[in-house]
């Protein structure tokens, strides 16, 4: 199998320059130069000066959400934090129920090739732990994975400081719970199974800012419905940065399992996760601060990602940011719900807008279709108080298009 895979991955990196060839390489150095190592390290500084970012601390990670929700939407992106309840059984802390936040950033296409989204994502929790696997009060988290989180943001911010604008949309993602067994990046995947997305590809960024040395390495893990990716990213790497790429053997491959991109390959979606090569020394303590971490390298890591959107999204020269027209971004809290819902949207223009929730048997069980309605943010509220408990779809559509998001009644 190693040989089988390394003969492919030779074959379809022998193309991938060609196919680079028709992006605007003028336009994307262009981008590239603007990322930069003082960028990357604000965003892991903020992080690291929530102290925690444990999942299971009291109040949960809702104020690291908002944060990186403010970030976005600084960038002109519409976020939202995407709340979910969950129970389960972890080999360190136990039993647990606890409320979990990821965070959803999309920034909409005007001229979708099509309906594809490519997503952009990294876990927003840490964890730290002693020798003997007693948890800690403090677990900054900076290579793990404050360093993940920064390259979203930055990606974002590239994104609006050049009024970009592609043929597919991004969503740019944070998980929750990812320390606990991919808890965010799994409810997040379940979603888009069930509402039929179609992903592109997911870039995944798990500790990537470790790299105390001169010999720049990066490990791209690989999923097997998706070798085509990972020999295009290490290709896109090559040529784009100073990193040089490490694409393991089927027998190194196994760490792919333990980050979020594994969570949508059991789903069936594509995806390539990067991770240092140089393995942290900090891993899962409270010695994982800013300070032991190489921000020029992230800032190269940030410089893959940017390349790999480039490609994998296609820039749209026709229209700037400012003036697209989009289909709705929508989100939906709380969630699960027990009587009432609010359901916030944006708008680009005045249109109508038709509110459907139905149950997974499609049976129709609230409808509310409201008049033509101005450009910008609307709140609705939903009252599901008459239903039983389980999972509905709420669809909203308008004259640019539909969303559909999952409601969980208690």
């Amino acid at each position: 199998m190693r040989k089988i895979v390394g003969l492919f991955i030779m074959l379809v990196v022998s193309t991938t320059a060609a196919n680079l060839s028709a992006q605007n390489e003028v336009d994307l150095n262009s981008l590239l130069t603007q990322i930069n190592a003082d960028s990357v390290l604000r965003t892991v500084n903020d992080l690291e000066n929530f102290g925690s970012r444990f999942a299971l601390r009291s109040g949960g990670n809702i104020e690291v959400a908002e944060y990186i929700v403010q970030r976005l939407e600084n960038y002109g992106i519409t976020a939202c934090v995407d709340s979910f309840y969950y129970e389960s059984n972890n080999w360190l802390v136990g039993d647990y129920a606890q409320w979990f936040y990821n965070v959803r950033g999309v920034l909409p296409s005007e001229n979708p090739k099509d309906d594809s989204i490519v997503i952009v994502g990294a876990h927003l929790d840490a964890i730290s732990y002693d020798s003997n696997y007693s948890l800690l009060e403090q677990a900054p988290g900076a290579d793990d994975n404050a360093s993940g989180v920064a390259v979203m943001l930055e990606l974002a911010r590239i994104c609006h400081a050049n009024r970009l604008h592609f043929k597919r949309d991004i969503h740019f993602m944070a998980y929750d719970g990812e320390e606990l067994g991919l808890v965010g990046s799994y409810n997040d995947a379940w979603k888009r199974d069930t509402a039929s997305d179609r992903v592109a590809v997911m870039l995944n960024n798990d500790m990537v800012s470790y790299q105390p040395d001169d010999d720049w390495k990066l490990t791209l893990h690989w999923y097997d419905n998706a070798l085509d990716i990972v020999s295009r990213a290490a290709e896109i790497c090559s040529q784009y940065t100073d990193i040089t790429p490490v694409v393991p053997t089927e027998e190194e491959n196994g760490t792919s399992r333990y980050s979020d991109s594994y969570a949508y390959y059991q789903f069936g979606f594509r995806a390539v996760f990067a991770i240092e090569y140089t393995f942290s020394t900090s891993y899962h303590t409270y010695h994982d601060v800013s300070d032991s971490n190489n921000y020029d390298f992230l800032a190269e890591v940030a410089r893959y990602n940017m390349a790999m959107l480039v490609t994998y999204t296609e820039l749209d020269n026709t229209v700037g940011v400012a003036e697209q027209t989009v289909a709705p971004m929508a989100c939906l809290y709380p969630n699960p719900v027990t009587d009432k819902a609010c359901l916030q949207y944006r708008l680009s223009d005045n249109s109508f807008v038709g509110i459907t929730v139905t149950d997974l048997l499609g049976r129709v069980v609230l409808q509310q279709n409201l008049p033509a309605q101005t450009a910008g943010i609307h709140l609705v509220e939903l009252d599901l108080s008459q239903l039983p408990s389980g999972v509905y779809l709420c669809r909203i559509r308008t004259d640019k298009g539909s969303e559909t998001l999952k409601i969980a009644r208690k």
